[in-house]
């Protein structure tokens, strides 16, 4: 059961926050399955992508607000799709 607190906080997030928290945590989560499927670590993602470490875990700490274009070259550099749109799901 959450506490009154944690239902006041809830109520009073506006839904364009959570749902922005919700899909940095889904951004984030896929970033983190393609490294390791790839066996790669932040700091070799920092090196193919020609950023400081530090930035890399930025991004994958929520405290950066990833751009499109900083998603589409994660997606050229891991080889996959971190998003997906409608009109890839009917292809």
């Amino acid at each position: 059961m959450r506490s009154k607190v944690a239902e006041r906080i809830q109520a009073e997030t506006p839904e364009e926050v959570r749902i922005f928290v919700r899909q940095y945590t889904d951004i984030v989560l896929r970033i983190n399955e393609l490294l390791k499927a790839r066996g790669y670590t932040q700091k070799d993602l920092a090196e193919k992508m020609k950023k400081k470490p530090s930035e890399i875990n930025k991004w994958l700490k929520g405290n950066h607000n990833l751009t499109l274009k900083t998603i589409a070259r994660l997606e050229a550099e891991l080889g996959e799709p971190i998003i997906y749109t409608s009109r890839e799901a009917v292809l």
